[in-house]
């Protein structure tokens, strides 16, 4: 068995829930543990419409990997790809670093277009044929990448967040120790032009 992050888009949303009420009710015969509905409205925005942990029932998927990277592609990491600058502006973004960028993250992110949807899961399967197939037959798109890596791009991506805060806070805080120099200088400048 090997486990995956996977985005399944179709041509109509209507067909995403179609096959999302397909693949939870069978499960383990495509390797189902968690899947999650996301629709991008046109501003670029992200929300989950139904999602849910398979193996447990559990009707959330906030804390779980889906979550996640549900989080990531809706969150500022999102945006700075072009997925979160409505539907203009993100193709316009999408279509220009496509050829530069080729992670999970950037691949999941361009499934979901503005004014659609498409069901993001992770699977653990012994052979990928079983939901390839199901998704050719609805005429879907599928984007598999392995669990392990898309883990590694989310670790880097928080080790990049903390990394840019901390830089931030850095800069502000010498920014505001430059300020309060600057108006210490200009208060000596009075004093001394009082008392010349």
């Amino acid at each position: 068995m090997t486990e995956y992050v996977v985005a399944i888009s179709f041509p109509e949303n209507s067909t995403t829930y179609e096959v999302y009420n397909t693949i939870t009710n069978s499960g383990s015969s495509v390797g189902l543990v968690s899947a999650a509905i996301v629709q991008r409205d046109d501003a670029g925005h992200l929300t989950i419409t139904e999602g849910g942990d398979v193996k447990s029932g559990d009707a959330t998927v906030g804390g779980s990997l889906i979550g996640m990277l549900i989080g990531v592609l809706g969150g500022p990491l999102g945006v700075l790809l072009g997925f979160g600058l409505g539907a203009a502006g993100g193709a316009l973004v999408d279509a220009s670093r496509s050829d530069d960028l080729d992670d999970a993250i950037t691949e999941f992110g361009k499934t979901v277009r503005p004014g659609g949807n498409a069901i993001l899961a992770q699977t653990d399967e012994a052979d990928t044929a079983a939901l390839d197939a199901l998704v050719t037959k609805y005429d879907g798109a599928i984007v598999r990448r392995p669990l392990d890596e898309v883990l590694s791009e989310l670790e880097a991506q928080q080790d990049a967040a903390e990394a840019a805060a901390e830089a931030a806070r850095k800069k502000l805080h010498d920014e505001k120790n430059a300020e309060k120099k600057e108006k210490h200088e200009e208060r000596v400048e009075k004093l001394k032009a009082k008392f010349s």
